[in-house]
């Protein structure tokens, strides 16, 4: 598999609610899915065939303190037998094949899960991603000398 190019063409983020509570529990839903595919033609010196997957990546908590949504596209080639077996495959059941898919949607995850964490930070929206914490010990009173 060459992925040789992943851009967005819509990135949003809302939140919901003005002030998120602190220790507030939350659910995070993750919805990732490939929208269509489409011919695409590599501009190189030679042309070379591709394949254009339009996806969608969304975030929801629950409850509605706010969402995120990025739509985008990976263009991605093989050899030319591979790719008339993918688009084969797409015109018979409008879905990727499962090697396919996983690489793909592993893709998503691995970029958006990044962009999400600084776009959800830019709107004060807690991480979706739990971070690790350190958590000093407990001071004992006799120990303190202030």
């Amino acid at each position: 598999m060459t992925i040789v190019g992943f851009n967005y063409d819509k990135l949003s983020v809302e939140k919901k609610e003005e002030e998120v509570k602190k220790g507030g529990d939350f659910k995070v839903t993750y919805n990732v899915s490939i929208k269509d595919m489409q011919d695409y033609e590599l501009k190189l010196q030679d042309k070379q065939k591709a394949l254009r997957f339009v996806f969608e990546f969304s975030i929801r908590y629950t409850p509605q303190i706010g969402e995120l949504g990025m739509n985008g596209n990976i263009i991605y080639t093989e050899d030319k037998e591979k790719i008339k077996e993918i688009k084969e495959h797409w015109d018979e059941k409008k879905d990727v094949p499962d090697d396919l898919k996983a690489q793909l949607i592993n893709l998503i995850f691995r970029r958006s899960n990044v962009k999400a964490l600084l776009l959800t930070q830019e709107v004060n929206l807690p991480s979706h991603i739990p971070m690790p914490r350190i958590v000093p010990p407990s001071v004992n009173p006799q120990d303190y000398i202030g």
